[in-house]
């Protein structure tokens, strides 16, 4: 495949008509690959999909979803706590997926229950650690070997060099007409 040109006009100024060449490599092995397109719902239908079938619906509530340009990773959980009704808990979930990545169904599964999985083991614990205490040992490790095995899903602790491969390359060429 390689470089993909599409041809994109906007109107940035009454006067001036801006031409925007938008260049996208996409790599030959996706070539029969489906890409994704990401937005919010799509990530809310997946999340509520893969809690009823990999966690057998155990996850409280759909999080807060980001669509973010994240250079070093596919996706990222947080979790807020604090006190409600004078009890110390989570009171906000949140999942960011990188919007740079050429994401196909299988990747996404796999960075997204791997943020569930994270969302799980956070969901177990009685009290907060130090901000980004999201190891990938212990109960993390435990759900995602017996995901992989059980359902085949190739969750990795960390995004491989395989699956930026595929991340969203762009050149800009920007042309001001009359």
């Amino acid at each position: 495949l390689g470089w993909n040109e599409r041809l994109v006009a906007c109107n940035p100024k009454q006067n001036e008509r801006q031409i925007v060449l938008i260049s996208i490599y996409i790599p030959k092995k996706m070539k029969e690959t489906q890409l994704i397109t990401l937005d919010k719902t799509y990530l809310k239908e997946k999340f509520v999909e893969y809690n009823q079938l990999y966690f057998n619906n155990s996850l409280p509530k759909v999080p807060i979803f980001s669509i973010v340009n994240t250079p070093h990773l596919a996706g990222q959980y947080c979790a807020r706590w604090g006190k409600k009704n004078g009890v110390l808990q989570i009171i906000r979930h949140e999942i960011q997926i990188d919007e740079n990545i050429l994401w196909t169904e299988e990747k996404l599964r796999s960075v997204l229950v791997h943020e569930m999985i994270h969302y799980y083991v956070e969901t177990k614990k009685k009290k907060p650690k130090r901000d980004g205490d999201f190891q990938h040992w212990g109960l993390f490790w435990v759900m995602k070997t017996k995901l992989n095995w059980k359902y085949n899903l190739h969750i990795k602790n960390r995004a491989t060099e395989s699956q930026f491969r595929g991340r969203l390359q762009c050149k800009l060429q920007f042309k001001s007409t009359p």
